[in-house]
């Protein structure tokens, strides 16, 4: 029975913010990003100019594949690139998750909302989006990218 309650609390708590309310009004997004089937990682060769890795949460929506993609630049937007303000990347431990669960999001929340309400409405105030690489972790530290998105939906006729 004790197991059983520890159990509840731990899913209750990883869903927690899966609420599109909630992220909604958020200003900076974690994405918790785990390397399968449907969630894709590529790493761009250091000399490549522009993009160093990508990251792809694929989904089959409606009998169409749709995704949703992630890239890591040099910087992630022109006015940062005019104010010379390069991504953020670092390595951060466990604590620092724990203290920001609210703000991560994972592949159930897509699957749950869809590509268009993901994209389009999810994201929409957000303004610094993060890639929680758990593929990459290191002597108990997971590295964080900061990242912009794109996505395969198009708007309708």
């Amino acid at each position: 029975m004790k197991n059983l309650y520890i159990m509840l609390l731990f899913v209750s708590g990883i869903t927690y913010c899966q609420n599109i309310s909630l992220i909604k009004n958020l200003d900076t997004i974690y994405v918790d990003f785990k390397e399968s089937a449907t969630q894709i990682k590529t790493v761009l060769p250091k000399d490549n100019p522009g993009f160093k890795r990508w990251y792809v949460i694929k989904f089959n929506e409606k009998n169409k594949d749709e995704y949703l993609q992630f890239y890591v630049s040099e910087y992630p937007s022109t006015t940062r690139r005019e104010i010379g303000n390069k991504s953020d990347f670092r390595f951060i431990k466990k604590s620092y998750l724990r203290k920001n669960k609210k703000r991560i999001i994972s592949v159930n929340f897509f699957k749950k909302y869809g590509v268009f309400m993901s994209y389009y409405e999810a994201f929409e105030k957000c303004k610094v989006i993060y890639i929680i690489d758990r593929s990459e972790k290191k002597n108990g530290q997971i590295p964080i990218y900061e990242v912009s998105i794109s996505s395969s939906y198009m708007m309708g006729e």
